[in-house]
């Protein structure tokens, strides 16, 4: 019990001290581990990278050993169940991430016993929280056709239902609102309800789709429902939810609110804590100020696997400044709208003022900088 309170009030400080200024070093990543997918989504086309030369066990079990001072990992792909060193990882980010709170990762849910494998193994751990999203896309039809592989609702559920009854482990529901399947979370919440006993709209997560170039690979593919359709969605689902009722509801209830905000003006709705207090890392150790923002600021493989260089760095310094401005491509998506909400807590804010930000064509791009795998 000491443990996990010294944990709380690590990050709860850290989170203090982002409110009042950039951080000594990220207490949240956001660390990409592969671009192996097995679906064929629609509204993504990390699937078709076919990716070789992604960071070795050797060079991510490097980078847990230089880089410990981390209080909250998300964890993500690609479906990372497809790295067979993945329970490796796993053991060794929480036997020597000692600050470690909060350790979050989604998955497609198709590789259920490993998975559920996995996920025993994280609950033995001494991470006070460990939240796995399983996705879907809509009811077994409607998810079976934007992800390209029939079957897949029903191992999806298999694997929610399993981490769902095992102790240590919180199992949530995530789902993205696309052009798609807009005007189905009513019915995708019923549909996994039919088969998961006692879910809430509280284990119920939605997101709507946005561009990337360097990690959806979809910019461009308009995968966005028209604004008129999201707000409608977006207002309903908000109303069927109803007030907070716990500290978690709330951070979820703000991050609808303001994502209603960012749909209706297309501008992040409060600073951004985007190399401020997180940063993102794709599988060839390249890293990002986040998943929307294409500007490579330095490579691992470069350093020694020590990120301290990179973001210590006067371009990743003058890069967060912009991006604390508004001149960035603007996004709000859970990887940075969380830490964001709770590192302006205690200080008045504004929308960003600065205009966003066109990004550069990826082949525009160096690839000394960035891993392409093709």
């Amino acid at each position: 019990m000491y443990d996990q309170l010294r944990r709380g009030a690590l990050l709860g400080g850290r989170l203090l001290q982002a409110n009042a200024g950039r951080l000594a070093s990220p207490l949240k990543l956001n660390l990409a581990l592969t671009y192996w997918c097995q679906y064929k989504c629609k509204t993504c086309n990390i699937w078709r990278r076919r990716p070789t030369d992604e960071l070795t066990t050797a060079e991510i079990l490097t980078f847990v050993r230089e880089n410990g001072n981390v209080s909250w990992l998300d964890v993500t792909g690609g479906e990372i169940f497809l790295r067979d060193d993945i329970g490796e990882i796993f053991d060794a980010i929480t036997d020597s991430w000692r600050d470690l709170f909060l350790l979050h990762f989604p998955t497609n849910g198709f590789l259920t016993k490993q998975i559920v494998a996995v996920a025993e193994r994280l609950a033995r751990s001494r991470v006070p929280n460990v939240i796995v999203t399983v996705s879907t896309d809509g009811d077994q039809a409607l998810n079976d056709e934007i992800r390209g592989i029939k079957g897949g609702f029903d191992r999806q559920m298999e694997t929610l239902n399993a981490l769902r009854g095992i102790d240590g482990i919180r199992a949530v529901v995530g789902m993205t609102v696309s052009r798609f399947n807009v005007g189905q979370i009513q019915r995708t919440f019923d549909a996994v309800r039919a088969v998961t006993p006692g879910l809430t709209l509280d284990d119920f997560h939605v997101n709507f789709a946005q561009e990337s170039q360097h990690y959806y690979a979809n910019a461009g593919d308009a995968v966005a429902a028209p604004k008129d359709e999201i707000l409608r969605e977006l207002k309903g689902y908000r109303a069927e939810r109803g007030p907070a009722r716990t500290p978690a509801g709330w951070i979820e209830d703000r991050f609808l609110r303001e994502l209603e905000t960012y749909v209706q003006t297309g501008t992040t709705p409060m600073p951004c804590h985007s190399l401020r207090s997180s940063c993102f890392i794709d599988p060839w150790g390249t890293v990002f100020p986040c998943i929307t923002y294409t500007r490579p600021l330095g490579r691992l493989r470069e350093t020694g696997m020590r990120l301290a260089p990179i973001w210590e760095s006067a371009e990743t310094r003058a890069t967060q400044g912009e991006i604390w401005k508004g001149s960035c491509p603007q996004c709000w998506t859970a990887c940075e709208a969380y830490h964001s909400i709770l590192g302006n807590l205690v200080r008045p804010f504004a929308p960003p003022a600065g205009p966003p930000l066109q990004q550069p064509a990826v082949d525009s791009i160096p690839l000394t900088l960035v891993g392409t795998g093709k």
